[in-house]
C-alpha cells in the first residue's frame, strides 16, 4: 500500500505542476531615448525550421501594430526562436525572441 500511496502522491504533484495556457511574446519598440513608439510595424518570423518528419519549412510570419505604449502582443501555440523586425518610418531594428510554452515573454527593439 505504501508504494500505491507513493505513486499517487508523485502523479498528483507531476501533473498538477503542469503549466497551461497561451505561449505570449510582447514587443516593444523604443526609440534611442528610451520612448514608446505607436504605429510601428512589428514582424514575427521563423524562416529556419524544418520539420524533420517531412522536410516542410516553417511558414510563421506575423505582423501586428504597436499600440500607443509601443507594444505589439502575438499569440502561439507552441514554443520557438523568432526574428523581430520594427519598422517605423524610415526607421529598423532588429531582434530575436524565445518564445517559453504557456508563458509570456517580452522584448525591447530599439530604433
Amino acid at each position: 500500500w505504501s508504494i500505491l500511496i507513493a505513486l499517487s502522491i508523485f502523479a498528483t504533484s507531476f501533473f498538477a505542476c503542469k503549466k497551461t495556457g497561451p505561449t505570449i511574446a510582447v514587443i516593444s519598440v523604443v526609440d534611442s531615448t528610451g520612448r514608446a513608439i505607436s504605429g510601428a510595424s512589428v514582424t514575427l518570423w521563423q524562416d529556419t525550421a524544418v520539420n524533420s518528419a517531412n522536410g516542410v519549412q516553417s511558414s510563421v510570419r506575423v505582423t501586428k501594430l504597436s499600440d500607443a505604449a509601443g507594444k505589439a502582443e502575438f499569440e502561439f501555440t507552441l514554443e520557438a526562436y523568432l526574428n523581430v523586425l520594427a519598422v517605423h518610418n524610415t526607421d529598423s531594428g532588429r531582434a530575436v525572441v524565445r518564445l517559453k510554452e504557456h508563458e509570456s515573454v517580452s522584448q525591447t527593439v530599439h530604433l
